[in-house]
């Protein structure tokens, strides 16, 4: 059984082609808070861009609860899978889905990073 490659590109409504940048682990794990926010705040644009069909910059990230912004529960799984897969990392669907913002999610998934995260890695509950 072959595991199925997830594309690094995707392709917007309006036709530009976009490459997700998936972030390195090891840099994710040694640096600062804040540097390990804006990396994952870009890949999480990225990605949202992609279930949405959007510009990563044109991602609202603050203003619009996950919901509003067109994640419903297809995409929802499909950003928990890809998300879980490429980062090795819990995301729990039900808080992807209620989130109040995307904001949310990258704070949740910049959580599981550093060396405080052990609590938060793969196969450990994430709070809810």
């Amino acid at each position: 059984m072959t595991t199925p490659v997830m594309s690094q590109t995707y392709e917007t409504e309006t036709g530009a082609v976009v490459e997700i940048h998936v972030p390195d682990l090891g840099v994710l794990n040694s640096v600062g808070p804040a540097e390990r926010t804006r990396i994952l705040e870009q890949y999480v644009r990225e990605e949202l861009g992609r279930v949405l069909g959007i510009l990563p910059d044109e991602v609202d990230t603050t203003g619009r609860p996950m919901g509003c912004l067109g994640i419903g529960s297809i995409s929802g799984i499909e950003l928990q899978y890809r998300m879980e897969g490429r980062l090795g990392v819990d995301l729990n669907l039900q808080r992807l889905l209620l989130a109040n913002s995307a904001q949310e999610l990258i704070d949740c998934l910049a959580g599981q990073f550093g060396p405080d995260a052990a609590d938060h890695r793969r196969g450990a509950p994430v709070p809810a």
